[in-house]
């Protein structure tokens, strides 16, 4: 049996964890999971009301040059806790193979291990705002904003129906797209579920470092 599951969380309401990844976390011995500036795991765990002294936080510092050494680290940690036969758990907001913090310690593991999937923020965008994804043929394409003209304007043109994440990072060159080529059906929703959700109107308006934008287009 393994010792190790990644559980994703989901978006933020800890209503939204699946029962097998709640069954998951009430066995373990130990939880490892991302500690950011968002206390977004944290804040999910905290409100299941998970036990505390089970809780340990790993550090993510944006930007930092030795992130891959950190992770490798962290990697360490977690394969020997398994092995000392400790039922461990990585929790991680969001769908743990979907730009999660999992995804950089995933490289480190030396042990087998089982993925309960979690609830993706578009989808709980699309659930809040009734948002349809794609439907029947459509094609549905994930991007990461990235502050580059030539390459957001590519893919936003290239398919009817593009999700944005972490569009703050993006919101300039985003907002010139929609406006030279006249696109007026887009929704932009931050910190998805919880209670500091927020709903914009205007790409103008991101504040939030955890936005996505849903964009439609009609071919």
């Amino acid at each position: 049996m393994n010792k190790f599951t990644v559980v994703g969380l989901g978006p933020g309401d800890p209503e939204l964890v699946t029962m097998k990844g709640y069954r998951a976390l009430m066995d373990a011995e130990i939880i490892f999971y991302p500690k950011t500036s968002l206390n977004s795991a944290e804040n999910i765990l905290n409100g299941m009301k998970i036990d505390k002294s089970k809780l340990r936080p790993m550090q993510f510092p944006i930007g930092n040059a030795g992130i891959k050494d950190i992770c490798a680290g962290y990697g360490k940690i977690i394969t020997e806790s398994c092995k000392r036969g400790i039922r461990t758990v990585y929790a991680v907001e969001g769908e743990p193979m979907l730009y999660s913090t999992f995804l950089d310690i995933m490289p480190f593991l030396n042990i087998e291990y089982t993925v309960i999937p979690g609830i993706s923020s578009m989808n709980g965008i699309s659930a809040a705002l009734k948002i349809i994804l794609a439907t029947k043929d459509e094609p549905l394409q994930i991007v990461p904003a990235i502050d580059d003209y030539g390459y957001m304007e590519e893919k936003i043109m290239e398919n009817q129906n593009t999700v944005i994440y972490k569009a703050i990072r993006a919101k300039k060159i985003i907002k010139e797209i929609i406006t030279k080529y006249r696109i007026n059906d887009y929704y932009i929703m931050s910190y998805v579920s919880t209670d500091k959700e927020r709903i914009y109107k205007n790409i103008d308006d991101i504040r939030d470092y955890m936005t996505i934008v849903v964009i439609k287009r009609y071919i």
